[in-house]
């Protein structure tokens, strides 16, 4: 029991030594304090914003809910991806540019009816009386498919920029992009 209270005894005269020496630097310590604590916040927010999880959560409760149109949604932020790709000055970015808007189309075939066991027969599928540059889609289709298969193919900023006008006049021909 003597032991305890030399133990305590010595804590406090730890706690006023301590105490007298901390006492005068307690404001500049909060400050600090509060600027960590207000950097961390911050990167748990950004890393959060930055992040697919908040995306897709809204979009998740969106689609529960019954709100909104997602898919357009989804759609418009995949033209905006491609848009950016075929803005860069590298030719791998064009030919990915072009393979997601090949993808966007053939989601939107899919989700328009057209079924079909691999993407060239839904592009077969396609008519004039779904799309009035059926024909077009289909070679660009075709370019797409040379992209995918061919490592060493080569096209010029131009030729992408061309296919992905066929791509956004068929997008806008089907009421999912607008400018």
């Amino acid at each position: 029991m003597q032991w305890i209270d030399k133990a305590v005894e010595y804590i406090l005269i730890f706690r006023e030594i301590a105490g007298s020496i901390l006492r005068p630097a307690i404001p500049t310590l909060e400050w600090i304090a509060l600027i960590v604590s207000g950097i961390f916040i911050w990167g748990s927010v950004y890393s959060i914003a930055k992040s697919e999880w908040l995306r897709s959560r809204r979009e998740y409760y969106m689609d529960f809910l019954g709100m909104g149109d997602v898919g357009r949604w989804r759609q418009l932020r995949a033209w905006k991806q491609i848009k950016k790709r075929v803005q860069s000055h590298d030719i791998q970015n064009w030919k990915l540019a072009i393979l997601e808007a090949d993808k966007l189309m053939d989601d939107t075939i899919k989700t328009s009816g057209f079924r079909a066991d691999t993407t060239d027969e839904r592009f077969k599928q396609i008519t004039t009386s779904f799309l009035s540059d059926a024909e077009v889609i289909q070679n660009v289709h075709k370019i797409r498919n040379r992209i995918a298969q061919e490592p060493d193919f080569v096209i010029t900023h131009d030729q992408a920029l061309e296919i992905l006008r066929t791509y956004k006049k068929a997008f806008q021909d089907l009421g999912l992009v607008d400018y």
